[in-house]
């Protein structure tokens, strides 16, 4: 019998892809594969060549690179076990892991979220003006706010029953600019259509490549439950009822859903930041935490971090929820150490009157803020544009604080406060006061019971209704 060349070819071909796509009966899996520190471009295109070699389709192969460093980040090439291990034993590979999501957002503390009604009618939409400073700073104040709201605008020496209104400035001399880097916002929320206010949005890499057919799905959610919290969190940060910035202009920063997507998160940031000259005038939030699975991507995360603090950016992160306890995870556990202006700002969870949530993690021992996070409203991820979720979680607390520093970078600036240490300082002892319970709780400088702002903490300058 004669077996034509053809036929050969095509057996050859099927059994290569039945080879790659079953090793004990489980398709090819997605892996991250990072290169070593310092790594030559020898060493690139030998780790590269390798991974076109065990691939069923090589034109698959992506590589992630960064502008702020000299090297290549990491690749993305689907292996069967068998080439899992072969790339493995590399020399110049230091790790390879699954391309799955260890950033998920904080998790929720047990009870329920349930959409709450809400009257969008309510005065509090509708600020009323109280006056002005001598730097041109207006007051403003909103007429039975949301609790967590009061609560920040509630000076010392004053009780929380005293402060029915949220009183906040406005500073329109300079635009500044909240990060919120998640899965995207429902936009179509009536908390986020005030024509005021302003959204940028941003993505990474990878969203960008995986909507490449669908390029209208961009500036929507993830559905679900990476929705609702994305959503949530950026309602809490600048929302125009739920939020607690008025002016600042949200930066939606949409990640891909997987390892690849989050770990080119700050990069995507770092580059706008830079490219629009912004350091000075923005904030990131982070209300993620890594579950320490993949030593490379929290090593990423931290350097990258870590990057932005040092070009002057406060980066605001959850302290986790499943407490009471002490934190456990990155990015919250970098600034776990005595002296830790050298790092983000942890914010953890406390209720409507104050008290420390029953959930909330904290540090065992650097400074830290707290702010409302037990039973606060937010915009809902939901066909309703109008209706509101209850949450939980330390994940909706760091943004209401993000927002409270968004509104003063001008002041620190007007300052000089340049110097990464001397930001933060200037966070932890001006924008909090420390409650009868002995938490420092967010403060926005502002008296909601007399509507009066402290312009430093050495000033007397006052604006009253």
């Amino acid at each position: 019998m004669t077996i034509s060349f053809q036929y050969v070819i095509l057996v050859y071909i099927v059994g290569t892809i039945i080879g790659n796509t079953q090793v004990h009966g489980e398709p090819p899996i997605e892996y991250l594969i990072w290169p070593r520190a310092n790594i030559i471009q020898d060493d690139v295109n030998s780790i590269e060549n390798l991974l076109k070699s065990l691939m069923v389709d090589p034109t698959r192969l992506y590589a992630s690179k960064s502008t702020f460093r000299p090297t290549l980040a990491f690749w993305l090439a689907e292996l069967n076990h068998k080439s899992y291990q072969e790339v493995s034993r590399h020399p110049k590979v230091e790790e390879i892991s699954p391309n799955e999501d260890p950033f998920q957002p904080e998790e929720k503390a047990s009870t329920k979220a349930k959409l709450a009604s809400f009257n969008t009618t309510m005065p509090m939409i509708q600020p009323l003006a109280l006056g002005s400073l001598k730097d041109g700073r207006k007051i403003f104040h909103e007429k039975d706010a949301l609790p967590e709201l009061r609560i920040i605008s509630q000076a010392p020496n004053t009780q929380i029953w005293e402060n029915p209104d949220y009183v906040y400035s406005i500073d329109e001399s300079e635009e500044t600019f909240i990060y919120i880097p998640d899965y995207g916002i429902n936009r179509a929320h009536w908390d986020f259509s005030n024509p005021a206010q302003k959204i940028e949005w941003l993505y990474t890499p990878q969203t960008i490549l995986h909507h490449h057919d669908t390029p209208t799905e961009l500036q929507w959610p993830w559905p679900g439950e990476l929705g609702l919290h994305s959503t949530c969190v950026a309602s809490k940060a600048a929302g125009r009822v739920a939020g607690s910035a008025r002016h600042a202009t949200l930066v939606v920063v949409k990640m891909w859903p997987s390892t690849a997507g989050v770990a080119e998160m700050f990069d995507t940031i770092m580059q706008d930041i830079v490219a629009k000259r912004r350091a000075h005038y923005s904030v990131v939030n982070v209300s993620f935490g890594s579950n320490g699975k993949q030593k490379m991507v929290q090593r990423k995360h931290a350097s990258d971090i870590m990057m932005l603090v040092r070009r002057g950016v406060p980066v605001i992160v959850a302290a986790g929820n499943g407490g009471p306890g002490f934190v456990t995870r990155l990015p919250a556990k970098l600034s776990d150490r005595k002296d830790n202006l050298w790092g983000p700002i942890v914010v953890g969870a406390v209720d409507w009157f104050g008290e420390k949530a029953r959930f909330s993690k904290e540090l065992q021992y650097g400074r830290m803020l707290w702010a409302p996070g037990e039973d606060i409203k937010c915009a809902a991820e939901s066909p309703d544009i109008a209706s509101y979720s209850l949450e939980n979680g330390t994940s909706f607390a760091a943004p209401l604080v993000a927002g409270v520093v968004a509104e003063q970078l001008t002041e620190m600036n007007r300052q000089g406060l340049f110097y990464p240490p001397l930001r933060n300082k200037y966070i932890y002892e001006n924008l909090q006061w420390t409650r009868q319970n002995g938490l420092p709780i967010i403060w926005n400088r502002m008296d909601g019971t007399r509507a009066a702002f402290a312009v430093s903490p050495n000033s007397n300058e006052t604006a009253t209704a």
